[in-house]
C-alpha cells in the first residue's frame, strides 16, 4: 500500500511537471477533527499555498462545524483567516507596486448531498461565502525613473461568491484508498451571477487508520481572482481524529 501510495505522489508531480503557460505551486493541510454528538464534528486546520513554484503564497486557518443529517445530506459552516501574499504589479500609469500581505476574513455555510450507486458516491455540494479583504498600503516605485512615489492604498472589498461543487468517489472493497474525482464552479453574487473561476481536481483518500489519512490530489484552476492564482497544483492534506 505505501508502494501504491508514493507511487501516485510521483505521477502527479510528473503530470504537474509538463505545465507549461501556467502557474504551478503545493498547497498542504492539516486538519483535527473530533466528534461531539452523533453526526456532529468540529474541526481545525492550517493550511500553506505557494505558487508559481516554491514561492508562498498564503497561510490560512479555519474552523468549523459539521452536522451529518442523515446518509444523504449533511451541513457545515466555519470561519477562515487568509494571509496572503500579493505579487508585485505594473499599474496602468506603469508605476511598479510591490508585493505585499493582505489579510482576508471569510465566512462560510454548505450544504451538501448525496447518493450512492454500487461502490460510487455521488455528491453536490452549495456553498456560501463572504469573503473581507482588510484595507493595507504597498510600496510604490515610478516606472520610468524608479524613484519612490506615495504609497499604493489597497482599499477594503467585500465578495460573495457560491462555490457548486460536483464530485464522484469510488469506495474500493477492501481498499484503504478513496480515489475521487471533483468540478466546482465560482460565481460571484455581487455581480450578477458572474463565473469566477472553474476548479478540476483528481485526488485519493488513504487512511493508515480510523484517527489517521491523508489526501493527495491534483488540481487545476482556468480563471485567477483576488483570493488565488490560477494554474496547476498538488495538494497533500493529512487529518487526525480524536
Amino acid at each position: 500500500m505505501k508502494k501504491i501510495l508514493f507511487t501516485a505522489v510521483l505521477s502527479l508531480l510528473a503530470f504537474a511537471a509538463f505545465a507549461q503557460d501556467d502557474e504551478f505551486g503545493f498547497w498542504t493541510s492539516v486538519e483535527a477533527r473530533k466528534k461531539l454528538a452523533d453526526g456532529l464534528n468540529a474541526s481545525v486546520e492550517g493550511e500553506f499555498r505557494t505558487q508559481d513554484g516554491f514561492d508562498v503564497e498564503r497561510w490560512a486557518a479555519t474552523a468549523k462545524i459539521a452536522y451529518k443529517l442523515n446518509s444523504h445530506l449533511k451541513f457545515d459552516g466555519g470561519y477562515t483567516f487568509i494571509y496572503r501574499n500579493v505579487p508585485s504589479e505594473i499599474t496602468k500609469k506603469g508605476n511598479i507596486v510591490d508585493s505585499y500581505w493582505s489579510s482576508r476574513h471569510r465566512l462560510f455555510v454548505a450544504a451538501t448531498g448525496s447518493i450512492k450507486w454500487n461502490r460510487l458516491e455521488f455528491s453536490l455540494r452549495e456553498r456560501y461565502q463572504f469573503t473581507q479583504r482588510t484595507a493595507t498600503s504597498a510600496a510604490k516605485w515610478d516606472g520610468d525613473d524608479g524613484s519612490r512615489k506615495a504609497d499604493e492604498e489597497i482599499l477594503a472589498k467585500s465578495k460573495n461568491t457560491l462555490r457548486s461543487r460536483f464530485q464522484v468517489e469510488w469506495d474500493i472493497r477492501k481498499s484503504h484508498f478513496s480515489p475521487y474525482a471533483s468540478a466546482e464552479i465560482y460565481n460571484s453574487l455581487d455581480d450578477g451571477f458572474k463565473l469566477e473561476k472553474t476548479r478540476w481536481t483528481v485526488g485519493t483518500g488513504y487512511k493508515f487508520s480510523k484517527k489517521h489519512s491523508v489526501d493527495i490530489f491534483y488540481r487545476y484552476q482556468d480563471q485567477s481572482d483576488d483570493d488565488e492564482a490560477n494554474g496547476h497544483v498538488i495538494g497533500l492534506g493529512y487529518c487526525f481524529k480524536f
